[in-house]
């Protein structure tokens, strides 16, 4: 057995050696034989559709005594909840904004507000007092303190969801209507680079952990709402300042707006047990498939089926036949393609545009689910794989520097 603190000492002289998941599965998928003394320290990520995502924000609206109390305030057309503390005359307003709260702005949301703060954008505040109207622009770095909680984050299980009826449904769950009778399926995680999945039994995520949360650093809370022993959760909290905007964001859907979060955490390889828990692969994760209608599980495939596709998606303008239809660019939930239909950094693979194209002009595997009752393909990602490893690798080469190590970031 090898102690945290003895891998701690590793870290501080540079001589850990640090793998992301995907190197270390990589390897293991090779056939390579791994002990605990080849390894110290696996990094895990996942990014995607994280609901539970809140923001804590703090500046100075007005001069002292320009007004007694805010009544309400908006950012960028986001509602806030303003509070908890009155600050009474002193022209200070302090307000939660929840990454799922929708913008008066069509398609704009709590997450898309985040990312923005995050990038340095000036946003817009209108805040309603008893004296009367203020509004004026901010900044993140004129705000006094703007911190993000993660109430349920990094779930160790997710579901696939289809509709079994016969009847299209409109659902938070897919971009367009999702067609009937099993015909397609979304689903949500990261599968094999999740944190949870290579530690399921928390061992290692305990609260006052370490975590990086969107690129910047903090800690752990404990398990999150919603969270059980058999699909646990995590609740976070960082400092938005040192967070990284390309590791977070906003998801629109048809009735309203996702928040996107990512969250990279170390598992120290401490014993058989540990590096057990970190062999696990995609095709050994259950993906439970449920009904949309219910969401009740009745099925199940695998994390393998969801990711063996491809993590991105391939244009081929020359294909688009009716440019004039729009459906790509007008359906996109992160408004990720341009004019002339080549797209931007902002793509998450989510497959949206492969399905919308009448003329074929996207293309990519998203993958099948393979289930008892038949093959369904998947046509939306909800989560992905490559800002999740993004994650693990900015969190790893901070490990490798020895500026981050356990029991404290």
């Amino acid at each position: 057995m090898k102690s945290i603190e003895d891998i701690n000492k590793k870290i501080a002289a540079k001589t850990a050696v640090v793998l992301t998941a995907s190197e270390l599965k990589k390897r293991i998928r090779a056939g390579e034989t791994i002990t605990p003394e080849d390894v110290d320290v696996v990094t895990c990520g996942t990014f995607g559709i994280m609901s539970g995502t809140a923001a804590v924000i703090a500046f100075q609206a007005a001069e002292p005594g320009a007004f007694r109390h805010a009544t309400s305030m908006t950012l960028n057309g986001v509602p806030t909840h303003l509070g908890p503390c009155p600050n009474e005359s002193n022209g200070h307003v302090d307000a939660m904004v929840y990454g799922t709260a929708a913008s008066s702005r069509t398609g704009y949301g709590g997450g898309h507000l985040f990312a923005d703060l995050v990038e340095k954008k000036s946003v817009e505040a209108v805040i309603e007092t008893d004296a009367g109207t203020i509004t004026k622009t901010i900044t993140i770095d004129e705000m006094s303190s703007a911190r993000m909680i993660v109430t349920r984050g990094a779930f160790k299980n997710y579901m696939a969801f289809v509709n079994p009826s016969e009847s299209e449904i409109t659902t938070i769950f897919s971009v367009t209507p999702m067609q009937g009778n099993m015909n397609e399926a979304t689903f949500s995680g990261c599968g094999e680079i999740n944190p949870l999945e290579n530690d399921p039994t928390l061992r290692f995520h305990t609260p006052g952990t370490g975590a990086l949360v969107n690129g910047a650093p903090g800690i752990i809370l404990g398990t999150g709402t919603r969270s059980s022993a058999a699909k646990p959760n995590l609740s976070l909290a960082a400092d938005m300042k040192n967070m990284d905007p390309n590791l977070m964001g906003g998801f629109r859907m048809p009735t309203a707006c996702e928040c996107l979060t990512s969250v990279a955490t170390a598992i120290p390889v401490t014993d058989d047990a540990a590096l057990a828990a970190l062999s696990i692969l995609d095709e050994n994760i259950s993906l439970p498939v449920a009904a949309v209608t219910n969401r009740t599980a009745f099925d199940a495939a695998t994390y393998a089926d969801a990711w063996n596709g491809d993590a991105r998606v391939r244009v081929d303008p020359k294909k688009c036949t009716t440019p004039e239809c729009n459906r790509c660019r007008d359906l996109c939930p992160r408004e990720a393609i341009r004019e002339d239909l080549s797209i931007t950094k902002s793509c998450m693979g989510c497959l949206t545009c492969v399905k919308v194209c009448p003329a074929g002009a996207y293309s990519a595997n998203g993958g099948t689910l393979h289930t008892s009752t038949g093959e369904i393909k998947i046509i939306l990602r909800q989560s992905d794989r490559v800002r999740g490893e993004l994650a693990a690798r900015t969190l790893r080469d901070r490990i490798r520097s020895g500026s981050w190590r356990f029991g404290g970031v």
